[in-house]
């Protein structure tokens, strides 16, 4: 079994990463075949293997670190630093909760009938996995995969983006190294024709996917597998008339820049009230300016090309679209090849294409409301949401207005593309489907089975 796992990874770890029929029917049959090993090793099992993969990442941090920044060629240097620490803490966290335990207990004695009978909830691996990631979070989406798959006992496939599968390679050498089995895991970089033969395999009876819009596709071609889909957004922050301007505007140049831009949760559209208005938008415009663009290997850079020429055209369509229809150009905007300089619009419209569809670039639109009801209104004109950020001194207003609008999560007094890793992560309408976040993709990957053990009280008289 460890044969085949180990030849897959081997195969793909060359200058061809190309994979013909058969090598992708020996990972298939490999994880298949693992499940039988996987689904006995014990949590201490697991929280030991996923313990060694954290001391591994940590000693070749600045490598690995490297070799991401490199193979992306659009992500900087300083967010692959970022990458690292946060995949780091998913496998840190995914071994404490293998620690703590995934069964649980149901009170059956809350019913006459089960008042001598005690319920304990297994939490059984689903099976095999087939986790599809994105070019913009190389190792990070992976590891969102992998680590609760360790926990659930799951063997997994990674389909890694074609632009970066060298970073999830490197990842599961790790997992492989630190004791995963290695018929448990493999990463296959493969065409869209050949993924969707894969999706339909039925000894792969889960599909996690991170990425766009053919998301819904797959689930779709496959209504009886379990299908988990982590999606875009067009992120919107609503910024009160009492908020910390100053604090806001600084995270929200954070929020809308991280990666360039180029992130589901990414900063894109801010509705501020109107009394605020002009200040906060000097306040963004001068934090938009002030980024340093440029090679994304240089530690100094901020904000670096988009993953291609034909992504930095569509955003620059979006600035021009803006423009054209009365949006003040604040501050960048002007496209070189796949970069384009950090840009702030003003007095942004409805009626205008950045206000309503994802950018996934180096852009941020500034809006006018005259009351927070308008904000929610328009934050809510966009079907799908992952996360929308509020900035308030107002407790009563920052609870309401997150009652109100539609969303996965809402942060109060942060942007829309503040996440930690243990949060249940997940978008709502045409954002996703299901959550992710370490415990969240643990119960997507198992089933509870219910083990009743029941009893005759006897008198020991």
């Amino acid at each position: 079994m460890s044969q085949v796992g180990n030849e897959v990874l081997a195969f793909i770890g060359g200058d061809d990463i190309s994979l013909d029929d058969a090598a992708i029917e020996r990972a298939v049959a490999g994880v298949a075949a693992a499940l039988a090993v996987t689904r006995l090793l014990s949590s201490y099992d697991r929280a030991a293997i996923l313990d060694r993969i954290i001391i591994a990442l940590k000693a070749d941090a600045e490598a690995i670190v490297d070799a991401m920044t490199d193979e992306s060629g659009c992500l900087t240097r300083r967010d692959m630093v970022l990458e690292l620490e946060r995949t780091i803490e998913v496998f840190s966290l995914s071994a404490a909760v293998a620690r703590e335990g995934i069964e649980g207990l149901v009170n059956l004695a809350a019913a006459l009938r089960g008042r001598d009978a005690t319920g304990i909830v297994r939490a059984e691996p689903i099976g095999p996995i087939l986790g599809i990631t994105a070019f913009n979070g190389p190792m990070l989406i992976a590891a969102h995969k992998i680590a609760p798959a360790i926990v659930a006992g799951c063997p997994i496939i990674i389909k890694p983006s074609p632009r970066v599968p060298r970073s999830a390679i490197l990842l599961a050498r790790k997992v492989v190294e630190a004791g995963w089995p290695s018929a448990a895991l493999a990463v296959l970089p493969l065409d869209n024709d050949a993924t969707m033969r894969l999706i339909g395999d039925p000894r792969l009876p889960l599909i996690t996917f991170t990425g766009g819009e053919v998301g819904w596709k797959i689930k779709d071609a496959v209504p009886r597998k379990r299908v988990h889909l982590e999606l875009g957004g067009v992120g919107a922050v609503i910024v009160a008339a009492d908020a910390d301007l100053e604090m806001a505007a600084e995270q929200c140049t954070a929020g809308g820049f991280i990666r360039s831009g180029q992130a589901c949760l990414a900063v894109q559209r801010i509705y501020v009230e109107r009394p605020a208005y002009e200040r906060f938008t000097k306040l963004m415009t001068a934090r938009v300016a002030a980024l340093v663009t440029g090679d994304p290997r240089h530690p100094a850079t901020e904000v670096g090309p988009l993953v291609d020429e034909a992504a930095a055209r569509r955003v620059e369509n979006l600035i021009v679209d803006a423009t054209n229809k009365g949006a003040r150009l604040m501050c960048g905007g002007t496209r070189a090849g796949a970069l384009v300089q950090p840009a702030v619009l003003a007095d942004v419209t409805p009626a205008m294409r950045l206000m309503r569809v994802e950018a996934f670039g180096p852009v941020v639109a500034l809006a006018p409301v005259d009351s927070m009801a308008e904000a929610v209104a328009e934050t809510n004109a966009v079907d799908g949401a992952i996360h929308v950020g509020i900035y308030t001194n107002d407790l009563d207003l920052a609870l309401t207005v997150a009652d109100k609008v539609r969303a996965g999560g809402v942060i109060i007094n942060g942007p829309s593309a503040w996440r930690v890793d243990q949060m249940p992560y997940g978008g709502v309408g045409t954002s996703g489907f299901g959550r992710e976040g370490v415990r969240a993709m643990i119960a997507e990957y198992t089933e509870p089975k219910v083990l009743v053990i029941r009893h005759r009280p006897r008198d020991l008289a």
